[in-house]
């Protein structure tokens, strides 16, 4: 039986890392597809492009781990179950957790790696990322920006500068225009925000069209975001739980027993617990499923972790609306006992 086992683990640990290389490309074309205009333009450095790329990929993991463990058991099962090699092990009189085990095994260790990713890499990955986005946004500006030459680069927003200053601070003559607004100002300069900059216009003529008629006002100073958050201002500070690992959520929640941070404990135990789940539910629909085809399986897996997403915001809904830190627990709890159910009637048969 060892031998059974040491091969079971290895296809599983086989289609893992396939599925893990394809879906982690997958994912991360479609999220720098969003931010091409930022990242392939002239002032990004190849480090920056290089973090982006690594920290995109270990905040992506914490999804596409779990969706490869899912893939991977499934499509062995099914394929086992296909060539009737469960049928004959079952005949053999062993057990169906015992068929099983190799996969529990091997959740073990994707459980552990999945962890340490969530806790300790994902969301620092996440704030890195953010930061060298906005370094690509800013060296964007700067590097684009020329005096006596419109540039237009985001958003359908233009600037206009007669004069700009060597630091490419402090802007002379400007002309700001964006979706029916038009800014007018003597002068202009840049401040840095967390994730971009503000442009503060002194001595600003503004004018909007509202309802086809043209608005004027004059202000002293007139301040404007231009950040990758769409031109909203966002502040980082000490006490910001999305960018906290768990032992600082936790020696947080020690000192200030905000519900938040023990609602984003949850959350990574939530994560980092789908293995054991998803990897029950890709066994069962592996072995029930497996005259249905291979891209079936792929469909039926990736349907299943789909589900767990949908349920988590669920929960996320919940938890927001309702202060109920238990409702994160949902698509855990509820995918268990369908797993459960279905392993529990397959052994019967």
């Amino acid at each position: 039986m060892k031998k059974i086992d040491l091969y079971i683990i290895k296809n599983i640990a086989i289609n893992f890392l396939i599925s893990f290389i394809i879906t982690t490309l997958i994912m991360l074309i479609g999220n720098l597809i969003k931010i091409y205009d930022i990242l392939f333009e002239k002032g990004v450095s190849l480090s920056i492009m290089g973090n982006i790329f690594w920290n995109t990929t270990v905040f992506l993991s914490i999804f596409t781990i779990p969706m490869s463990l899912t893939i991977g058991i499934n499509f062995v099962y099914a394929q086992l179950s296909g060539n009737s090699e469960t049928i004959a092990m079952r005949s053999s009189g062993i057990s169906l957790k015992r068929i099983y085990l190799p996969a529990f095994v091997f959740s073990v260790f994707v459980f552990i790696v999945l962890f340490y990713d969530i806790s300790f890499l994902a969301y620092k990955a996440k704030l890195s990322y953010r930061i060298n986005i906005t370094r690509a946004f800013k060296n964007k500006i700067y590097v684009g920006l020329k005096k006596q030459r419109f540039y237009t680069a985001f958003n359908s927003t233009t600037i206009y500068a007669d004069k700009i200053s060597p630091d490419k601070r402090k802007l002379y003559n400007v002309f700001y225009a964006k979706k029916g607004s038009v800014i007018t100002a003597k002068e202009a300069d840049f401040k840095d925000i967390p994730f971009g900059l503000i442009i503060n216009f002194k001595r600003a003529d503004i004018y909007k069209k509202n309802k086809g008629v043209i608005e004027f006002g004059a202000i002293k100073n007139y301040e404007i975001a231009l950040s990758v958050n769409n031109g909203k201002q966002e502040t980082i500070s000490k006490n910001d739980t999305r960018y906290m690992n768990i032992k600082e959520l936790i020696n947080y929640y020690k000192q200030s027993h905000e519900l938040d941070a023990i609602y984003k404990i949850n959350k990574m135990l939530v994560l980092s617990v789908s293995v054991f789940v998803l990897s029950i539910i890709g066994f069962v629909f592996g072995i029930t499923l497996a005259r249905s085809g291979k891209s079936a399986g792929i469909i039926i897996s990736l349907s299943i972790f789909f589900a767990f997403y949908i349920l988590e915001l669920l929960g996320e809904s919940m938890y927001k609306n309702y202060h109920t830190v238990w409702t994160i627990w949902l698509p855990d709890v509820l995918l268990l006992i369908l797993g459960i159910y279905i392993f529990y009637k397959k052994s019967t048969n």
